[in-house]
């Protein structure tokens, strides 16, 4: 299984670099048309920038249930927008059934 990365030119060249295969989009917006485009059943994971998740959330949500392709978000290299850190407070509120305090 391969490793995908969505993300800003800069963040697709860094990832390229350590041989994933990368998906380099100019705006956001253009991330659904590469989304449209990938075979998921060829990726075991997929990384997608703040800036990417939050125009993909609609089609990444029916994932959240799958086991594979795992949906990974990373910060942007421009900066973080705290998405990763929600999206990682969601995650362990379900796991362990109660929020706990993330700073």
């Amino acid at each position: 299984m391969k490793i995908a990365v969505i993300g800003g030119k800069t963040t697709a060249i860094g990832f390229k670099a350590l041989g994933l295969e990368t998906f380099p989009v100019v705006k956001p917006a253009d991330a659904l048309e590469v989304w449209g485009r990938l075979n998921l059943e060829e990726f075991g994971i997929i990384f997608v920038t703040e800036p990417i998740y939050e125009v993909l959330r609609t089609e990444l949500e029916p994932l959240a249930y799958a086991s594979l392709p795992v949906v990974s978000v990373i910060p942007a290299v421009s900066q973080s927008r705290g998405v990763m850190k929600a999206e990682l407070r969601k995650l362990v509120e379900k796991a362990v059934g109660t929020e706990l305090a993330m700073r």
